[in-house]
């Protein structure tokens, strides 16, 4: 049986505001935490440097959000859309398995059907369930 879940990561960059971008992430988290997908998660940077007592660094503008449904991912790239309109400011590379695409504030309609197209490429195969 395939695994129908797909991992996607959000890389978050803001030029205009560099320092604030962990503290937005953080808030984009929240908001995709209420879509339900099976997880949000900030993506982990590999080991500390020597000398510190920390175990793993943490890529505090970098989310990794699974789904298990077409639907789910659908809805969370239209969030992901959506917040990047209310900032009017910075640029979300989304990658799933290699293939990456960048949303910015181009026109909505523009950014939609690139959208539409890259998941359609990425989105979980539902046996047997209608996708909605």
């Amino acid at each position: 049986m395939n695994d129908p879940r797909c991992e996607a990561a959000l890389a978050f960059t803001d030029e205009a505001d560099p320092e604030g971008a962990a503290e937005a992430v953080s808030l984009l988290a929240e908001e995709l935490s209420l879509l339900d997908p099976l997880s949000v998660r900030h993506q982990e940077g590999g080991p500390a440097p020597g000398g510190t007592r920390a175990g793993t660094t943490v890529v505090w503008t970098t989310l990794l959000v699974t789904t298990t449904s077409a639907a789910t991912l659908r809805a969370v790239v239209a969030l992901v859309q959506d917040w990047l309109a209310r900032r009017n400011s910075g640029s979300i590379d989304l990658t799933i398995g290699g293939d990456e695409l960048r949303l910015t504030s181009v026109s909505r309609a523009d950014q939609r059907r690139a959208v539409e197209l890259f998941v359609d490429r990425h989105a979980p195969r539902d046996t047997g369930a209608p996708d909605a």
